[in-house]
């Protein structure tokens, strides 16, 4: 089952009298807020991703900093980490200071690798697909990533966020696994809560069905608000959780539209908390792609027309909040 997230919200509450942070995971794009600090006013949020990708095409830097080897008497050389490069050619490259080795490696098996200096040394490296740690000579690495595009936002309520002014700082946690910091200056005293939203990936489409309704109601969640964009539907909303992954469908039932006017089509959410006990607050935009739904349309009209999409929230009986947006061709 795939995840949607265009863009994930990740919230942190911060409490002036008792700095005592928590944290909730919006695990629609499989990443959490993993630390926060608060220093001299400047708050400091790590965002450990866990973005699916092939670990030996990564380019790697060591989590430890060594000094620059730099001439005696040389005023502030400052520091650098060690890098490790796999090739596609089975080749690949260590550079360690001032200079680089080169040899060749070997997959021994899926998360095992034997690399051979072309002196002859034999080193072996094991990744860590949890924590996305590579150890190779005795030595963590951590792979190289871009930051994604990203935007703070502030809140007193949870419910009206205003963004942050300026990030000062954002970059990657080499303390952390798949990870990256950001860094602002705390704008409100009191009780507050911090949010970042990141902006990528791909909507999913809706999945069109007969089922009865009472099919898509898995687990609780809120449904706050719904916008339409052409076809690119956005669905806001809020549930419990804060320790697994959750996972949203959106299923269109039943597969034929009514015959209002303009027609109608029913649209379901179907939430899976796997499982999560956790009672953090997750705040979540998805993101939806209706071409489906105007495909499925045409086959039945032969035409394009203004369509109302109803966008139902969770029931445990019978079908109450519901919100309601519409398509123009």
């Amino acid at each position: 089952m795939v995840s949607s997230k265009i863009p994930a919200f990740f919230i942190s509450s911060l409490f002036m009298m008792s700095f005592s942070p928590t944290v909730a995971e919006a695990t629609q794009v499989e990443a959490r807020i993993v630390k926060t600090l608060l220093n001299e006013g400047a708050v400091d949020l790590s965002v450990r991703l866990s973005l699916p990708f092939d670990w030996k095409d990564e380019r790697y830097f060591s989590k430890k900093e060594f000094p620059v080897d730099a001439p005696p008497g040389f005023p502030n050389p400052g520091t650098t980490r060690h890098q490790l490069q796999w090739n596609s050619d089975g080749t690949f490259e260590w550079f360690q200071f001032d200079f680089i080795q080169l040899g060749t490696y070997t997959i021994i098996d899926q998360y095992t690798i034997e690399a051979q200096l072309f002196g002859g040394q034999v080193l072996f490296g094991s990744f860590d697909p949890a924590s996305k740690v590579l150890r190779f000579d005795g030595l963590d690495y951590l792979a190289d990533f871009s930051i994604p595009d990203l935007a703070v936002e502030v809140s007193d309520d949870l419910s009206d966020w205003t963004e942050v002014d300026r990030v000062e700082e954002v970059s990657q946690d080499f303390t952390e696994g798949y990870a990256f910091t950001v860094r602002f200056k705390r704008t409100r005293i009191g009780s507050e809560y911090y949010r970042v939203r990141i902006n990528g990936g791909n909507a999913l489409p809706v999945k069109i069905t007969n089922d009865e309704p009472e099919v898509f109601q898995l687990d609780p969640f809120v449904l706050e608000e719904v916008t339409l964009d052409d076809c690119l539907l956005t669905v806001d909303v809020n549930y419990g959780g804060g320790c697994k992954d959750h996972e949203f469908e959106l299923f269109m039932s039943p597969s034929i539209f009514s015959e209002s006017l303009p027609p109608q089509a029913n649209l379901w959410l179907k939430h899976n908390g796997n499982g999560d006990i956790c009672r953090g607050l997750v705040s979540d935009k998805l993101e939806f792609d209706i071409t489906a739904v105007i495909e499925k349309y045409r086959e039945q009209h032969g035409r394009d027309e203004e369509i109302i999409l109803n966008v139902y929230g969770y029931f445990s009986d019978k079908p109450k909040e519901v919100k309601a947006v519409r398509y123009r061709p």
